[in-house]
Formats: structure tokens, sequence, C-alpha cells
């Protein structure tokens, strides 16, 4: 993995993780209007109100800046295929208390099952762990995405408990499978690969 923090990208072997651009709205404007992508998530609404997209990039710096939210545009390394955007989706880690942060991703449908989302939910793990000092990440999914699940327990988060978060988008409580990675576990789990 290469890291160009000055720049905040994190490179993977198929991705750029990077900031959001405004050229993305479109792009984003577009992905988070799915149904299928927005009720998986909880604070996406569905319908998906039009220039919501780059408000929400516009709102990325600040959040950076006040050390509340890190997110990132997900991007392939090589050029998109048909159909695709530069941005594939997003990810982020967000501050819920010191040194404890929620990872949340989504991605294009296009790209679910290729293993893209466990790759940046991987470099993300790092980033907070290395670059954040984070001492935990948490995240979760629905309990009718368990394809999300999976994701987390590649990258070595462990099963926390369920509870009911709100969806946006379904306007309801949805029954959310939690899980946690502490850095403790992060660390002797790099310890045990070398």
């Amino acid at each position: 993995m290469t890291w160009c923090i000055e720049r905040r990208e994190i490179e993977t072997e198929r991705l750029l993780l990077r900031p959001f651009d405004c050229k993305d709205a479109a792009a984003v404007q577009n992905y988070v209007a799915l149904r299928e992508i927005a009720r998986m998530t909880t604070r996406i609404p569905h319908p998906y109100p039009e220039g919501a997209a780059a408000e929400w990039i516009d709102s990325h710096e600040k959040e950076r800046e006040q050390g509340q939210e890190y997110i990132f545009a997900i991007a392939l390394k090589t050029e998109p295929g048909p159909g695709f955007d530069p941005a594939i989706g997003a990810t982020s880690l967000r501050k819920k208390q010191p040194g404890w942060f929620e990872l949340g991703y989504w991605l294009a449908p296009g790209c679910w099952g290729c293993g893209l989302a466990t790759e940046a939910a991987r470099a993300m793990v790092t980033y907070g762990f290395e670059d954040l000092g984070a001492e935990a990440l948490h995240s979760g999914h629905f309990a009718d995405n368990p394809a999300s699940g999976r994701v987390l327990v590649k990258c070595g988060f462990q099963p926390a408990g369920d509870d009911e978060e709100w969806s946006e988008a379904r306007q309801s409580f949805v029954t959310c499978r939690r899980f946690v990675l502490q850095r403790t576990a992060w660390q002797a789990a790099l310890d045990l690969a070398s």
C-alpha cells in the first residue's frame, strides 16, 4: 500500500481512495439515487434530492478539518469500464468519540462481488489505526445485507451484537449487525502475518 498523506490519497492494488471532487457529483448523484444503495445505508435518503451530492461533497473539507469524518472517493486505478465513472463508491471513517471511528462504505452495484469493497475497507482500517490513531473501529450492516458483513469479517472485525438503526431510505428502524475491531486485535493479526 502506498500512502500519500499530504495529498490525502490511499493507493491499493486496484483502487485509488482520494478526496471527492466537484466533478464527481453527477456520478454520486446517480449511484446513491439507486434504491439498492440507499436502502443499505443509514444516512442516504430515497429518493435522493437533486443537488444533494454536490452539497455533500462540499461538506467534506470542513468535516476533515474538524476531525469529524474522513471521506474518500473509491476510484478504479485503471480506466473504468462501460457505464462507470471514475468514482465508483465512497468510504469514510466518522469519529464517534475520542479514539473510536465508524467505518462506512458504499459501492456501485456493477462493482459488487469483485472484492473491491473489501480492498477499500482494508485500506481504511489501516488508515484509521496508523494515520488517525484509532483505538477501535466500529461498523455494521443491515441484517438483509450479509455481503457487507462478509467484508467486515475479512477485515478482521468481530461481531458485537445487534441493535436497531434508523434508515433514511426506508424511513424505519432496521436490525443492524454491529462489529468492532480493536487496535490490539488488528496489531496482533499484523504481527502473525509478518
